[in-house]
């Protein structure tokens, strides 16, 4: 038997910390640091994530769909372990994504 949990953060920091297959939906979690926090298999859907620490997160197959990144640190983060589409991202973001992939980006 799988145990469900939902649960409501406001502001901040979670860092370190173990949350993994939480469901985070739809929810303000603009600037909360989540500096090496395990994210793997969250739902983060439609949250608002903008100005958050991600510095190297877990964020492996969690869905970020819908979400909004804009000023979010995402240094160390593996974009390639989690799917991207429909979230909004500013440049900052969009630069580490492709340096993810291995593009040269001056």
């Amino acid at each position: 038997m799988k145990l469900k949990i939902d649960i409501t953060l406001t502001n901040g920091d979670w860092s370190y910390t173990n949350l993994r297959q939480m469901r985070l939906v739809k929810q303000d979690l603009r600037n909360i640091r989540f500096f090496e926090a395990d994210l793997y298999e969250a739902n983060l859907e439609k949250s608002d994530l903008r100005d958050c620490d991600f510095t190297r997160a877990n964020l492996a197959k969690s869905k970020l769909q819908g979400t909004d990144l804009r000023g979010a640190n995402m240094d160390g983060v593996d974009f390639k372990s989690f799917e991207v589409k429909g979230t909004r991202m500013d440049t900052a973001q969009a630069v580490v994504f492709l340096r993810s992939y291995g593009a040269k980006v001056d």
